[in-house]
């Protein structure tokens, strides 16, 4: 009976040992496929994942692509009202060389050119090593992004819809309308800028964004720009020290200076001085053209140009005779009487001495050769005279410190050549210069300018300018002569965002 119950056990045995075998390694084949499905599936998350990070990169240097290129057209407005095509016929209107395409800073217009967006670690805050190498001074790429199409719209034809003609081609300049500077009503069918970017991460994912840019009229640009410096040339200017001077009657600083030029780089026009330095490079106005009815000041000032040693000033205002009896009125009507330097005259103010006005009269002199002030001991006053007028006596030389001022927009100096301001002591300037040639500024002078210089360069050896803007407004208006200033346009905030493709 044991026996039988042995083999009976036995036979069971060997019976669950050909079922258990294959359904062990089936069971074992199925956790291998549901391993390898676990494992597809989390490489193509992994795959999702980055590619949506790459997209999400692409697009987002994309828009930066945008905000870069608005700037762009901001900054040289005449750009925003010519397409692509056109930019290459505006070249010299703007601050960078927008077509060179041989140039990495260059090529704004250039549909083939990336440019680079880089970060720098040392930038940060706080500083953060982004690929862990160990230091925080890397400059890392992390994409670039450059411009696809530019359009600018203003008409009413919906055969293009805003695109391009029906040959693919870009239309001709005009064909799409011309922006009128004068008022947004002279300009009905909405302008607008059709601006086409592409992004690129560095792995090559690419993205491209297409906005419309509204494009209007800015009426106020005309008051606006008044600064205290304009320097207008087509090379970097030396500068130097610059300082904007704070007191209880500044209002606005914005404008002080404005400053044309073709520097380079990923941020455009970079700022000179911070956020107040304006970058719409643009002509300055002419100088003052002389009238019938002239002042020769040669009689009251001997030698070429210099002050009456007696006096150590010459003070200028309404003069006798016929010119007292016939002013020239100018632009906003007011009486001005106008001074010359003969042709090959030089007009030297020296240590010690004074140019003034009577604050009285509103004075233009034009000089028809070189200004000259020379502060090498002393001070030099260019300017008003307080004691004719009821705003303080700029002669004390505490001009920062007395809270009446000179108004500047009682003497102008129109400077057929270069201003040179030298020596060591103080200059106080009140008034507006305009010169045809450049500033030079040598020694180390201490310049007060309460007024304008407008000149077509600036070179700067070692002197301090202290820009002091004041909240009378007459303070920095152009007034002897209609300015050659139109409105220019302005652009608002992109609407119509359209993502129209991403690519891995």
């Amino acid at each position: 009976m044991k026996f039988l119950l042995l083999r009976v056990l036995l036979l069971s045995r060997r019976k669950d040992r050909g079922f258990t075998l294959p359904m062990v390694i089936g069971i074992g084949l199925i956790m291998v496929l549901l391993s390898s499905i676990s494992l597809v599936q989390s490489s193509e998350e992994n795959l999702i994942a980055i590619s949506k990070v790459q997209s999400s990169t692409s697009v987002a240097m994309a828009e930066l692509g945008i905000a870069r290129y608005r700037e762009l057209l901001n900054n040289n407005r005449v750009l925003a009202v010519n397409s692509l095509n056109n930019w290459v016929n505006v070249n010299d209107e703007t601050c960078n060389v927008i077509t060179d395409a041989a140039n990495d800073d260059d090529g704004w217009a250039n549909t083939d050119d990336w440019r680079p967006v880089t970060i720098d670690e040392t930038a940060l805050i706080p500083p953060t090593d982004l690929n862990n190498d160990g230091n925080i001074t890397n400059n890392l790429a992390i994409g670039s992004y450059r411009i696809v199409d530019y359009r600018f719209q203003n008409d009413n034809d919906p055969s293009d819809d805003d695109k391009r003609d029906d040959d693919g081609n870009y239309e001709d300049l005009g064909e799409d309308g011309i922006f009128d500077q004068t008022s947004d009503a002279a300009n009905p069918f909405g302008p607008r800028g059709i601006l086409a970017v592409q992004g690129q991460d560095i792995n090559g994912s690419v993205a491209q964004i297409q906005v419309t840019i509204p494009i209007g009229v800015n009426t106020e640009d005309l008051d606006s720009l008044d600064p205290g410096i304009w320097i207008h040339q087509s090379a970097e200017p030396n500068l130097g020290t610059i300082n904007r001077v704070d007191n209880s009657l500044v209002i606005n600083d914005l404008g002080n200076l404005v400053f044309y030029r073709t520097t380079t780089g990923d941020n455009m026009c970079t700022d000179v001085a911070g956020p107040e330095d304006a970058r719409e490079p643009r002509d300055l106005p002419p100088l003052a053209v002389l009238p019938a009815v002239v002042n020769n000041i040669a009689a009251d000032i001997t030698g070429d140009g210099a002050f009456d040693i007696v006096d150590n000033e010459l003070i200028l205002g309404q003069p006798s005779g016929a010119s007292a009896a016939n002013p020239n009125l100018d632009a906003d009507g007011i009486e001005r009487y106008y001074y010359q330097i003969p042709v090959g005259g030089n007009l030297n103010v020296t240590a010690g001495e004074s140019l003034l006005s009577d604050g009285n009269a509103r004075v233009v002199i034009v000089v028809n050769g070189n200004l000259d002030i020379d502060g090498a001991a002393g001070n030099v006053h260019v300017g008003n005279t307080s004691d004719k007028i009821f705003i303080g006596n700029i002669n004390d030389g505490n001009l920062v410190a007395n809270p009446f001022y000179a108004k500047s927009n009682y003497l102008e100096i129109h400077v057929n050549g270069d201003v040179n301001l030298s020596g060591d002591g103080d200059l106080y300037i009140n008034g507006l210069i305009r010169a045809t040639g450049t500033v030079n500024i040598t020694g180390s002078p201490n310049i007060n300018l309460r007024g304008s210089i407008w000149a077509e360069d600036w070179d700067n050896g070692g002197g301090t300018v202290n820009l002091i803007r004041e909240a009378d407004y007459d303070d920095y208006k152009f007034y002897s002569i209609v300015p050659q200033r139109t409105p220019r346009p302005l652009t608002f905030a992109p609407t119509g965002w359209e993502q129209q493709q991403v690519t891995n």
